[in-house]
């Protein structure tokens, strides 16, 4: 009887376990699905409209039948351009797009018609976030602003199979003392998105691999193991 009751232990400790894991591995495998499929942004384009203006970029304005309005120039420190016969123009903090219906406001003062010019910008402060571990594409990635963990993790291509969702590490800064770690699983199961942290210009993002399954097993033994122990002395 005694070797039953043991045995009838053991088979619902390894139930428990295995039941645990399957349920793991649904939501795992539901977020791994999200990341891969999500909507990317581009990270840090200068040529996308919501690219926002710094200090210390380049403008290249080209205003097409008017090359009085050309100009080449760099964003001062003051924030401000100076373009001919426009004169200064605040453009720090902008978005592109912003600078553009700007420009359009104040080059229709001197043309008539529809106005037509390019602007491109060339960034000479770029920043980035490195994402490192179970991603697709481990990479420096360029960003100007502060992102969501999704956005950075779906930018390097989402996460692979063997992901460890519940564990991801975020060092800020580029420091390795104190990482921030993440249950992204948790997180979402909860539908509490606003726990997860915001990733910042020069963060580094760590995406562990699951852990050894055999490993598991045989600390799930152990621990097994030391119940049966505490049942013997008990009965």
């Amino acid at each position: 009887m005694r070797v039953y009751q043991i045995f009838l232990i053991f088979i619902i400790c390894i139930s428990a376990y295995l039941g645990c894991s399957s349920t793991k591995e649904i939501s795992t495998n539901n977020v791994t699905q999200m990341l891969q499929t999500v909507n990317i942004r581009e990270l840090g384009d200068t040529e996308s409209e919501n690219y926002v203006i710094r200090i210390g970029d380049r403008l290249n304005l080209e205003v097409w039948g008017y090359p009085e309005f050309n100009a080449q120039v760099q964003v001062r420190e003051n924030g401000f351009i100076s373009l001919p016969l426009i004169g200064e123009l605040l453009t720090a903090g902008l978005t592109k797009h912003q600078l553009i219906e700007s420009l359009k406001e104040k080059l229709s003062v001197y043309i008539t018609g529809e106005i037509k010019f390019n602007l491109d910008i060339t960034s000479i402060m770029i920043q980035r976030v490195t994402v490192l571990g179970a991603v697709n594409r481990q990479d420096n990635y360029p960003i100007n602003s502060e992102i969501s963990l999704i956005e950075v993790l779906s930018s390097a291509g989402g996460v692979t199979v063997d992901s460890d969702l519940r564990r991801i590490k975020i060092l800020r800064n580029g420091l390795r003392s104190q990482p921030i770690e993440v249950d992204l699983i948790q997180s979402i199961e909860k539908g509490d998105i606003s726990s997860i942290p915001i990733i910042k210009p020069g963060d580094m993002v760590y995406v562990p691999k699951k852990r050894n399954v055999i490993r598991e097993l045989s600390e799930f033994f152990r621990d097994a193991i030391f119940l049966l122990s505490l049942f013997r002395v008990f009965n």
